[in-house]
C-alpha cells in the first residue's frame, strides 16, 4: 500500500532554528526538502496568495519579537533579481580570487627555487619540465625515486601541507616519470596564456588583479548586505557555518589513526561547536608540533646518516674532505665510482669539455673529480648517473676537515637526535593517551552540527525567521502535530507550521506499507522505480507472480530446499553485504523461491535432477518423453501469461479512473478497450486453434478460418474502434492512433509468446534430470560425479541466476509496462540518531 506525503512548512525565528532543527531530527518522521533559488523565486513571483498567506505567519511573529518584519512582496521583485545577480558574481569573484592567490604562491615557489622565469609548458629538443604539486609528506620518498631516474630536481614548500616540484628530465623518461607520479597524488601544473613568463614581471600582474578582484569583492559584499536588508526571502545554501565545520572535520579524520580513534564508541555529541572548534585545535597545534619536531629529526637523521657513510668511505681510502668552491663559470663534481667506472667515464666524455681527475683509489672504489663549464651540467650529469657515478658534491659541501673527526661529530649529533626523538615519541604517546576520548566527543560534537547545517541548508531565511519545508507521511500527520504543538508550547510559541497537499506535478516522496512477508519485494520493485503517489503499489502481487514464475522455471524439490538452507545462512548467519545489497534481503528472497521450486518439484516430480513420482495426477515419472505433456506444459505458460496481461491491463485502468483519467481508462491500449480487444485476441486464437482449457467444462471447439466470424473476434474489432476513437477524443492526430493501434496489436502478440519460456526453462531443467537418469544407467560412478554433482551445482548458481534474472524480466516488461511507471521518490525521514 502507497502512503502518500503531506507537505510541512515550518517556520522559526533564527535563533531558534538550530534548537528547532534538532527536535525534526530526533522525531525522525521528516522528510526534508531542500528548496533552490528558484524555489524561492517561485514563491515571491509564481505563486503570490500563497506567498502572502505565508507572509502573514511571518509578519505576526516578527512584530511579536522584533516588530521590524516589511510587509509586501510587489517591490521585492527587483531586488530577488538584483540580489541573485550580485551573488553569483561575487561567487565567481570569490574563485577568482583563490585561483590568483594559488597561481601567486606558485610563482613565488620557482623564484625561491632560484628560476628567474616560469618553466616552459613545451618540452625542449632533448630535456622535457614538469611543475606539480604534491603533499609535503611524500616528498622524501618521491625525490629519491625520482632521482633513481636520473631526473632534476628543485623543490619549493607551497602553504598548506604542499610542495612545488620542478622536474627536468630527458625526454624518453617523461612516460616512466608519470607513471612514477600515478602512485603519489599530484596535480600538474598549467599557466594561463596571458600570464607573464617573468617571474617578477608575472607576480606584479597578479598582484594587480589580487586588487582588482579584492576591491570588487568589498563593493559587492557591501551591496549584497544593502539588498539582503531589502529583501525579505532568501535562500540559504550552506555558508561559512558548514565550511567550518567541514574543515575542523578533515582535521579530526586526519588525526583518526595516529590517535586510534573509533568513530562508532558511545558520546553524547552535546559539546558545542566553540568548544569542539578550540579542543581541536588545541590537540591539532600540539600534535602537528610534536610531528613535526619528529619530520625535522627524521630530515636531518637521513642526511647525517649519508654524510656518515661518505665519511666512512673517504676514511676508507685515507684522504682528507676536498674542497668544494663555487666557481662562476665552471662546476666541479666530487663522487665515486666502482672498479672500471674511471674508463667508462672517460670514455664517455671523451668528446665533451670535461677534466676527469682521479683523488684516490682503494678497495676497487675511486674518488673522482669532474670538471665542466656550468653550461653542460645537466647533460654531464646525467652520463654519470648513466655509468653508476654516485655524487657527493652536495654531502662535502657542508663538511670539512679531518674526515675522522668529522665522523664522530656526525655520530654524536646521531646520538643527540635519537635522545630526542625517543623523548618526543613519549610526548607523542602521552598526548594520545589523554586526548583520544576528547577527540571521540568532539568528532560527535562535528557530526551533529554538520548534520544539522546540511538539513538548515537550502531552507528559507529572512533576517529573523527561518522557513524549514519537508514531507510526512499521511499517517504521521496526526503524531507529528501533537509533537510540534507540544515543542511550540515548551519554546513560547516561536514555531508556526502547517500542513498542506503537494502542489499538482510535485514529486513528492511515498511510502510503502505491506505485510511482512512481502516487505522483502519491494526491492524488487525498487529495481524498476519506485511508485508514485497516484500509482499502484504492485509489490504484494510483484512477489507472488515472481515466485510463482520462479518455481514453475526451476522445478525441484531437493534443490528447493538447497536454496532455501541457502537463504537461512544469508537471512540468520551471513549478515554481511553481497555485491553492495543487504545479504538479509537475498536470503528472504531465497526462502520464497526455494519454497516455490520445491513446490513445483513436487508436482513434477524432481529431487536433486532425480525423476520421482509426480504428485501432479496425470504426470508419471519421465513426462518429458510423452509430447502431450509438453503441450500440456506451454498452455499453462501462456495461460499464466495472458492472465498476467489482463490482470495488467485491469490495474492500469483502475489507476487511469482512480486520477480522474476517464477517456484514458475506457479508449486506451491500457484501458477497458485494451481489456476488450485483448480478451477478443486470446478468445479468438482459442477457437482458431482448438483450445481445452479444463476438460469438460471449460473448451474451445476449432473452427480455423471460422474464427473470423465467430463473436469473440467482434468483440475485438470492437475494442480497436474503441481505441481509434480516443485520438478523436482528445482532439489528436487520428493518425497516431493507428500508429498505436498496430504497435498494440504487435505487443499483445509478442507479450503473450513470450511468456512460453516459463515452459521452456521448465522443460530444460527436466531435460538435465534425463541426463542424470542416463548417465546412472550408462555408468553409476559417472552419473554420480558428473550428473548427480556437476550437474546439481551447475542448476544451482547459473540455472538459479538465468532463472531469477528471466522471471524478473517478465515481471517488469510484461506485466509491469501495462500499468506501472516508477516514477516516484522513496520516503526517507531525516534523523539525527
Amino acid at each position: 500500500m502507497i502512503i502518500p506525503a503531506k507537505k510541512l512548512v515550518l517556520i522559526t525565528l533564527r535563533d531558534f532554528e538550530r534548537q528547532v532543527i534538532l527536535r525534526l531530527g530526533e522525531l525522525g518522521v521528516v522528510h526534508l526538502r531542500r528548496m533552490s533559488i528558484w524555489d524561492s523565486r517561485e514563491l515571491l513571483e509564481g505563486e503570490l496568495e500563497r506567498a502572502r498567506e505565508l507572509e502573514e505567519i511571518c509578519v505576526r511573529l516578527a512584530e511579536t519579537w522584533y516588530s521590524l518584519y516589511r510587509p509586501g512582496f510587489e517591490d521585492e521583485k527587483g531586488i530577488f533579481r538584483r540580489y541573485v545577480e550580485v551573488r553569483d558574481e561575487l561567487r565567481r569573484l570569490y574563485t577568482s580570487r583563490i585561483e590568483l592567490r594559488r597561481l601567486r604562491d606558485i610563482i613565488s615557489g620557482i623564484k625561491a627555487m632560484g628560476e628567474d622565469e616560469i618553466p616552459p609548458s613545451e618540452p625542449g629538443a632533448e630535456l622535457s619540465t614538469l611543475l606539480i604539486i604534491i603533499p609535503r609528506d611524500v616528498l622524501g620518498k618521491l625525490v629519491k625515486r625520482l632521482e633513481e631516474l636520473n631526473a632534476l630536481v628543485k623543490r619549493a614548500e607551497l602553504p598548506g601541507n604542499e610542495a612545488l616540484l620542478y622536474l627536468a628530465i630527458l625526454r624518453d623518461r617523461v612516460e616512466r616519470a608519470r607513471e612514477l607520479l600515478g602512485e603519489f597524488y599530484y596535480q600538474e601544473i598549467r599557466f594561463p596564456d596571458n600570464l607573464p613568463r617573468r617571474c617578477d614581471e608575472a607576480l606584479a600582474h597578479l598582484d594587480l588583479k589580487l586588487s582588482e578582484a579584492e576591491k570588487r569583492i568589498l563593493e559587492l559584499e557591501g551591496k549584497l548586505e544593502e539588498l539582503k536588508v531589502r529583501l525579505i526571502w532568501a535562500v540559504d545554501e550552506g555558508g561559512r557555518q558548514l565550511e567550518i565545520i567541514n574543515a575542523l572535520r578533515s582535521e579530526i579524520l586526519r588525526l583518526r589513526d595516529e590517535f586510534s580513534i573509533d568513530v562508532r564508541a558511545e558520546a553524547t555529541g552535546d559539546m558545542s561547536l566553540e568548544e569542539a572548534k578550540r579542543i581541536l585545535e588545541e590537540i591539532a597545534g600540539k600534535y602537528n608540533s610534536i610531528r613535526g619536531k619528529l619530520d625535522q629529526i627524521k630530515a636531518e637523521r637521513e642526511e647525517l646518516e649519508k654524510m656518515r657513510n661518505v665519511l666512512g668511505l673517504l676514511s676508507e681510502l685515507d684522504i682528507s674532505l676536498p674542497e668544494i668552491k663555487d666557481y662562476e663559470n665552471l662546476a666541479i663534481i666530487i663522487g665515486v665510482v666502482d672498479e672500471g667506472g674511471v674508463d667508462r667515464i672517460r670514455e664517455a666524455l671523451k668528446e665533451r669539455l670535461a677534466v676527469v681527475e682521479v683523488l684516490a683509489a682503494r678497495d676497487g672504489r675511486t674518488l673522482l673529480a669532474i670538471t665542466c663549464l656550468k653550461e653542460h651540467f645537466a647533460e654531464i650529469d646525467e652520463i654519470l648517473r648513466g655509468v653508476g657515478f654516485e655524487d657527493l658534491s652536495p654531502i662535502l659541501a657542508k663538511l670539512s676537515g679531518s674526515p675522522s673527526v668529522a665522523l664522530e661529530n656526525v655520530s654524536r649529533r646521531l646520538e643527540t637526535l635519537k635522545s630526542e626523538e625517543e623523548r618526543l615519541l613519549e610526548e607523542l604517546s602521552e598526548l594520545r593517551r589523554n586526548m583520544a576520548p576528547k577527540l571521540v566527543e568532539v568528532y560527535k560534537a562535528l557530526e551533529l552540527n554538520l548534520r544539522l547545517e546540511e538539513a538548515l541548508r537550502g531552507s528559507l531565511q529572512t533576517d529573523y525567521l527561518r522557513i524549514v519545508q519537508g514531507w510526512v507521511s499521511e499517517d504521521a500527520v496526526e503524531w507529528l502535530s501533537e509533537k510540534l504543538e507540544k515543542m511550540r508550547r515548551e519554546l513560547k510559541g516561536v514555531v508556526a507550521y502547517r500542513f498542506e497537499d503537494p502542489k499538482p506535478g510535485e514529486k513528492a516522496p511515498t511510502l510503502l506499507k505491506n505485510p511482512g512477508v512481502f516487505k522483502v519485494f519491494e526491492s524488487i520493485v525498487a529495481l524498476y522505480g519506485w511508485p508514485g503517489r497516484h500509482e499502484i503499489d504492485p509489490t504484494m502481487i510483484s512477489g507472488i507472480l515472481w515466485t510463482i514464475m520462479f518455481g514453475l522455471m526451476f522445478p525441484d524439490l531437493g534443490q528447493g530446499i538447497a536454496i532455501i538452507a541457502m537463504g537461512l545462512f544469508f537471512t540468520h548467519v551471513f549478515k554481511r553485504r553481497i555485491l553492495g545489497m543487504d545479504s538479509k534481503k537475498i536470503g528472504r528472497l531465497m526462502i520464497g523461491m526455494g519454497l516455490s521450486a520445491s513446490f513445483f518439484g513436487a508436482l513434477f516430480g524432481e529431487f536433486f535432477l532425480i525423476e520421482i513420482q509426480p504428485l501432479l495426477p496425470g504426470l508419471r515419472p519421465g513426462w518429458l518423453g510423452d509430447s502431450s505433456s509438453i503441450i500440456w506444459l506451454i498452455k499453462i505458460a501462456i495461460f499464466f501469461g495472458m492472465a498476467q496481461i489482463l490482470l495488467g491491463i485491469v490495474l492500469a485502468a483502475l489507476k487511469e479512473f482512480r486520477n480522474g483519467e476517464i477517456i484514458s481508462a475506457i479508449f486506451s491500449h491500457h484501458g477497458v478497450a485494451g481489456l476488450i480487444t485483448y480478451s477478443g485476441f486470446i478468445l479468438t486464437a482459442f477457437h482458431f486453434l482448438g483450445v481445452t482449457i479444463v476438460p469438460g467444462l471449460l473448451e474451445f471447439p476449432e473452427l480455423g478460418i471460422g474464427a473470423l466470424m465467430s463473436w469473440p473476434f467482434f468483440l475485438m474489432i470492437g475494442g480497436l474502434v474503441m481505441m481509434i476513437l480516443k485520438p478523436i477524443l482528445e482532439h489528436d492526430q487520428v493518425s497516431l492512433g493507428l500508429g498505436s493501434l498496430l504497435e498494440t496489436m504487435t505487443a499483445f502478440l509478442a507479450n503473450t509468446l513470450s511468456f512460453a519460456r516459463v515452459a521452456g526453462f521448465a522443460i530444460v531443467h527436466a531435460a538435465l534430470a534425463m541426463v542424470v537418469h542416463e548417465m546412472m544407467h550408462a555408468s553409476p560412478a559417472m552419473g554420480i560425479g558428473l550428473g548427480l554433482i556437476l550437474l546439481n551445482l551447475i542448476s544451482l548458481s547459473i540455472e538459479l541466476l538465468v532463472v531469477a534474472i528471466q522471471a524478473l524480466r517478465l515481471l517488469f516488461y510484461e506485466f509491469y509496462s501495462k500499468f506501472y511507471e516508477g516514477s516516484g521518490v522513496p520516503y526517507r525521514p531525516w534523523r539525527i540518531r
